[in-house]
């Protein structure tokens, strides 16, 4: 399920574009995205971002995660800009993706047996 925030990946013609979620559409089935860049030939190009409109189908959620350094620099990001609603969002978000990795990793872990 796509929520806002989420990083996407779509093709255009015979490149993709990469971007994150502005506001989903539901009624419309439409998703708002940030372009941020272009993947064409194997090769990442940043661009300006740009607001793009695709239909829900058209994009594909990215399953990004962060390192726990990256997770604390931008908390800290949030709090000396003292964007409270933004540290809050990190802060949810952080959990969930801690939470995800520990599943993941619960999964493929084999129990020792003598």
């Amino acid at each position: 399920m796509l929520k806002n925030g989420d990083w996407i990946i779509t093709q255009i013609d015979n490149y993709h574009v990469i971007g994150f979620i502005e506001n989903i559409s539901e009624v419309r089935n439409e998703v708002f995205i940030t372009k941020v860049a272009n993947y064409v030939d194997g090769v990442t190009q940043s661009i300006k971002p740009t607001p793009r409109l695709f239909t829900v189908d058209r994009v594909e959620k990215l399953n990004l995660t962060f390192e726990k350094e990256d997770w604390d620099c931008l908390i800290d990001l949030a709090i000396q800009t003292g964007d409270e609603e933004w540290f809050e969002q990190l802060a949810k978000r952080m959990l969930l993706d801690v939470q995800g990795k520990i599943k993941t990793r619960s999964t493929y872990s084999k129990p020792n047996s003598f």
